[in-house]
């Protein structure tokens, strides 16, 4: 039974491949819905390349599923302007075959269309578990889709950043804020904004901008701010455990708290401020 899924990321062809080839990459997408781990606590090869390569899986990172074998290869382009595919032809436990093509496709803003196109069979009860496997697989693929997409947010954000070049970034933000003490709040607002955008990833710069936004909530006297960063506070440390960070949020209390968003053009306008500023 074949499920196919596409999602539009905000990053070109070349990163997006860049990333595919990386295990980290691909054990970060897939958390926390499913944990991978190698047999025997053998350690990951940093890259993925063709050829078998056996692992464990439990859902939620507590209930096995048994082991699945990745079989990596590349294929030909399927059209003209598109990049190879990404194949992993696998079986498992549960599954007879689990065959999997991820192909991209460059589109004319610089953006990628990335693509997930699997075909699935269980091994067990095939009349029954297959159709089960592939409600499965969408349900998997599209929290998979969702990762990639807070992951190329992040790198439109901030694409050349390290971790020092971003701590320096998110000071000047920080410092912009506090020399801009007559603008307008909404003026103020936004280098908060930008500095949590920055700073998303990282524990100690996140919880340093929810801290700076509650103050000067207080400071305004707007309750209503004042306890949704409260709440932001509360939630960080838990968000950075699961590694569940809503990439581009704008940290306010005025939008979820758990949306990924676009970065908006004027705040990444002062994020790329910061980080040319950074650098000198």
């Amino acid at each position: 039974m074949r499920v196919r899924l596409s999602t539009t990321l905000n990053a070109p062809p070349e990163w997006v491949a860049a990333q595919l080839q990386s295990t980290a990459v691909f054990r970060h997408i897939t958390a926390p819905l499913v944990r991978f781990k190698r047999p025997g606590g053998a350690p990951w090869p940093s890259h993925w390349s063709p050829g078998d390569l056996p692992l464990q899986m439990r859902l939620l990172g507590l209930l096995p599923m048994g082991s699945q074998t990745v079989r990596v290869s590349i294929e030909p382009a399927a059209q003209d302007g598109a990049w190879p595919t990404l194949r992993d032809n696998g079986e498992g436990t549960l599954m007879r075959r689990w065959d999997h093509r991820i192909t991209l496709q460059p589109l004319p803003d610089g953006r990628t269309l990335y693509t997930d196109d699997i075909d699935v069979v269980a091994r067990y009860l095939p009349w029954l578990m297959t159709p089960l496997s592939a409600a499965f697989a969408q349900l998997f693929y599209r929290h998979r889709q969702r990762r990639w997409r807070q992951l190329a947010a992040r790198h439109a954000a901030a694409p050349m950043a390290d971790p020092l070049h971003t701590q320096r970034a998110f000071d000047h933000l920080l410092a912009a804020f506090a020399r801009d003490a007559s603008a307008p709040p909404a003026t103020r607002w936004a280098w908060l904004e930008a500095a949590h955008v920055l700073g998303q990833t990282t524990l100690s710069l996140h919880w340093r901008s929810h801290t700076v936004m509650l103050r000067y909530a207080l400071q305004l006297r707007d309750l209503r701010e004042a306890g949704g960063q409260v709440l932001r506070l509360a939630l960080v440390p838990l968000g950075h455990a699961l590694t569940q960070l809503p990439i581009g949020n704008t940290g306010r209390a005025r939008v979820s708290a758990l949306a990924p968003m676009a970065p908006q053009p004027h705040i990444t306008r002062l994020i790329d401020g910061a980080m040319a500023a950074a650098r000198l």
